[in-house]
Formats: C-alpha cells, structure tokens, sequence
C-alpha cells in the first residue's frame, strides 16, 4: 500500500463533496483500513496530504504560466475546477503563505486573487467573472509588493 494511493483516494472524496474518514478512504482505495494506519494516524493527516498535493498542482499551474496575467488566470481556473479542494487548502492547511508567494510576495494580487476565486465559487454568475478578472489581475499586478 502506498501514500499516493491513499492519497488519491482522500482527493477523490473530497472532490465529489464526501466525507474523509479512514473507511471511507479505505473503501475508495479498496484497502483495509488498518493499512491506512501505518501510513497516516487519523484523517486530519490524510487531508494535509492531500492540501500538500494540490498545492503542489496550483503551483505548477502558476509558475508554467507565461507572464503575471496567465498566472493569474491558471489560479483562478485551478479555483473553479477544483473547488472543494481550494477551500480545503485554505481551511485545513493554512497555505496563504506559499499562495502569496507565488506572486512574488504580491499580497494585493493574492487576495484579489482569492477574493475572486471565493466569490466564484458561491455565485451563480460565472459570466460576471470572466469580465472581472482581467482586470483584477491587470490592476493589481501593478501594485509594488
């Protein structure tokens, strides 16, 4: 049995709205649950798991983009199509640091940023943000760090 498998699986249920339990992992990896055990003592540690992962994935979104504008975007969009994982990102770990940082400490950028993605998530009017956000980004990339 591997991390990244129990990983995965946790990833899954998050993403389809479930709850994130030993069994409920262990069912969706097709593991017994004692075997999660050795791995992870409980499902707090799964979940930081699988914030480090996505993280990982936002940050490669980010830093492939070509210039601040596309980077931007790449968040955003990493926002709306994983939007379970984002808020959990951003509840169960803590990782407005690193998300600040991959703005080159543009704290401005980031929280319009977040604000945005928060906002696109609860709103039923994805039109309205696809006007806002160019300019959200275009505006506050200006703003010295």
């Amino acid at each position: 049995m591997s991390e990244p498998l129990v990983v995965a699986a946790a990833t899954a249920l998050v993403d389809r709205g479930r709850a994130v339990t030993l069994r409920a992992v262990a069912r969706e990896a097709d593991l017994p649950t004692s075997s999660i055990y050795q791995h992870f003592p409980d499902p707090a540690a799964i979940l930081l798991a699988v914030c480090r992962n996505a993280f990982a994935e936002l940050e490669a979104a980010v830093l492939s983009a070509a210039d601040v504008h596309a980077a931007g975007l790449a968040y955003l969009d990493f926002a709306a199509r994983h939007p379970r994982r984002y808020r959990l990102m951003f509840g169960v770990a803590d990782l407005a640091e690193p998300a600040v940082r991959l703005f080159s400490g543009n704290t401005a950028l980031w929280l319009g940023l977040h604000g945005l993605a928060h906002q696109r998530s609860s709103s039923r009017r994805t039109h309205v943000f696809s006007a806002v956000a160019p300019r959200l980004i275009t505006s506050l990339s200006e703003v010295p760090p």
